[in-house]
Parts: structure tokens; C-alpha cells; sequence
């Protein structure tokens, strides 16, 4: 009977952590997500999402920070990419990958959007931001 219950917990553990976006992280690896705006008028429109999760089509102002918080799947295969459009820019981009985890330091990957690129800092405060992604026309 104790094999079962301990067989049991396990297996709930596992269940919990499959689900990339949830609050609590039991053995996976808790991330958080910014992409920022930093563009001036017209509005910025984005679409990020996973394969499991959609966040959203938005239309976002000046510094909005679009922020969500997941775990990292127990297979180490967690991917959400973004996909960014203002005026007749557009790109489509990887924000998180678990091959590359490493690049969020301290589980934060930061971005912002400017006119002239995408720019990406791992790590909370302060930020040192490099240019990542190129607009396309």
C-alpha cells in the first residue's frame, strides 16, 4: 500500500509539471516572459503562444510589458514563440526554447520591441540589452 501511495504522488508530480503554464513548479523550472513595447504609434500587434498554449492575439501601446509565467516541461522540450507586426514590419521569433534556457538568467527572459529591432536581456535588473531579431519587410 505505501509503494502505491508513494507511486501515486509521483505520478501527480509529473502531471503537474507537464502543463507549461501554472503558477507552482514542483521539479521543472519556473520562467517568466516579458516582451516589452517600446515603439511609439501605431499600436504593436502580437501573437505569442506554445504548442499546448495560445496567449493571445494583442494590440499593445507604448511600454506594455506582455508578461506570463510557465515550467519548463519535464522532457526539457518547452517552446513559445512570438510572432510581432507594426506597420509594415513584421517577425516571428523563438522567445523561449528549453535547448537555450540557459540565455534566462534567473528564469527571465526579457525582450523589447523598438523601431529599429528586437532586443534580449537574460536575467532581472539591471539589463543589458543585445540586439536579436531583425525587423522584416
Amino acid at each position: 500500500m505505501k509503494n502505491l501511495i508513494n507511486f501515486l504522488t509521483l505520478l501527480a508530480c509529473i502531471f503537474l509539471t507537464m502543463s507549461p503554464t501554472t503558477t507552482g513548479c514542483t521539479i521543472t523550472p519556473k520562467y517568466t516572459i516579458h516582451v516589452v513595447n517600446k515603439l511609439p504609434s501605431p499600436q504593436l500587434n502580437l501573437h505569442c503562444a506554445s504548442i499546448d498554449n495560445d496567449l493571445g492575439y494583442r494590440t499593445t501601446s507604448e511600454n506594455y510589458d506582455f508578461t506570463w509565467k510557465f515550467c519548463e516541461s519535464f522532457w526539457s522540450n518547452t517552446l513559445f514563440f512570438c510572432s510581432l507586426a507594426w506597420k509594415n514590419n513584421h517577425v516571428s521569433f523563438d522567445v523561449f526554447k528549453s535547448k537555450k534556457s540557459d540565455e534566462c538568467f534567473d528564469g527571465t527572459c526579457y525582450y523589447e520591441i523598438w523601431e529599429d529591432d528586437i532586443y534580449f536581456a537574460g536575467g532581472n535588473a539591471p539589463r543589458i540589452l543585445q540586439k536579436k531579431y531583425d525587423w522584416q519587410q
